[in-house]
């Protein structure tokens, strides 16, 4: 199976209420996405998700590496994990951008086999739980969001934090009331702590009620990050300072984190993904499969490989729920907390991107 050409569009969906962290406000996604054709009728489609906040990169700046750089490289090559893959992963290219097109590969590989993506990972399962996000803000209104979130059925919380060390105990201290026995928390400050602040929290808080504090330093910090692992008071879990597979290495074999939160959108794509999940196994480290506020062809994506790797116990995926209704939701088949995939072949996308025609008028072809 030979990639012939290429096209490239835009998705946008509008959010049912804004997304709000320490890093950003979003109000809608703008992706990325990419159809591959090949010399036989299956094609692939793949996104990137762009979240300037966190990696620099935008939507001009994946069509230029696109377009200049990976469709170039690739063309007129045979679709093989042993070459193409590394070819796509050595380039320079931003991670968003080998994402892209990593994805569209899979959607290929799994179609040609005639299963799901899941399946063609190894996954003999087609569910998953994710949590619920919790946005930063008012007490009241955080703990209003909790209720709702508990009572649609979420058994696992991810709390977004600030800087306000004071206040985030506040917050934290109104929520865990409010939990049962079964449920807890995941806290995310987004890299908004410093090592004495995330200390003075964490010392006045329940942190039997708390699964893991995601990021709470900057990304280069990892001296606090280490700091905090050694200490024991509650596991620590690598978001930003974790983009591949080296980084994987070093952050384990140094003892840096306890546990890995892989995104497709920082690893580019599934390929890396799995070495990173296997550098984790090797370390008997869990991983989360986690993802930025993307569209919902990349969310497929990550949902699928989450399935098929035994050490990604954790799946913070619950953007589709902020996502206003879309075509492209319906192989998620989201209930409560659970997302119970589609049984198409590939991702499970192609009659409703049939129907969608996205590429009628398309950016790059």
């Amino acid at each position: 199976m030979k990639i012939t050409r290429f096209e490239v569009a835009e998705l946008t969906i509008g959010l049912k209420k804004p997304f709000i962290t320490s890093l950003r406000r979003v109000d809608k996604v703008n992706d990325i996405i990419i159809k591959i054709y090949t010399d036989t009728a299956l094609v692939g489609y793949g996104e990137a998700c762009a979240v300037t906040a966190i990696t620099g990169t935008t939507n001009a700046s994946v069509i230029e590496e696109l377009t200049q750089n990976i469709f170039p490289s690739i063309i007129g090559q045979e679709i093989d994990i042993q070459d193409i893959f590394e070819r796509l992963h050595r380039s320079s290219s931003n991670s968003e951008a080998k994402a892209c097109v990593d994805i569209a590969l899979y959607d290929l590989l799994a179609k040609e086999k005639g299963i799901p993506l899941f399946s063609y990972l190894g996954s003999h399962t087609n569910t998953l739980s994710t949590d619920l996000t919790i946005s930063v803000g008012d007490t009241s209104k955080m703990c209003e969001d909790t209720l709702e979130a508990l009572d649609s059925g979420f058994k696992s919380l991810k709390i977004k934090l600030d800087a306000d060390a004071d206040l985030n105990i506040q917050r934290l201290n109104k929520i865990i009331e409010l939990l049962p026995t079964d449920i807890n928390l995941r806290l995310d400050p987004n890299q908004a702590l410093s090592l004495d602040t995330a200390l003075h929290m964490l010392e006045r808080i329940d942190t039997t009620k708390i699964e893991c504090i995601e990021q709470p330093f900057k990304a280069d910090d990892l001296s606090s990050l280490k700091n905090l692992t050694l200490q024991k008071i509650v596991p620590t879990l690598a978001d930003e300072s974790i983009f591949n597979s080296k980084d994987a290495h070093n952050l384990l074999e140094s003892n840096i984190a306890d546990m890995l939160n892989i995104k497709l959108m920082k690893s580019g794509g599934i390929y890396e993904a799995i070495k990173i999940s296997d550098i984790a196994k090797n370390h008997k480290k869990r991983c989360m499969i986690g993802s930025m506020l993307e569209g919902p062809i990349s969310l497929l994506a990550a949902a699928h490989f989450g399935l098929s790797e035994e050490n990604v116990t954790m799946a913070d995926l619950d953007s589709p729920l902020y996502l206003k209704e879309h075509p492209l939701l319906e192989p998620f088949h989201l209930h409560k907390d659970e997302i119970c995939l589609s049984s198409e072949p590939g991702l499970g996308i192609d009659t409703i991107m049939n129907r969608l025609d996205l590429f009628q008028v398309p950016l790059y072809s």
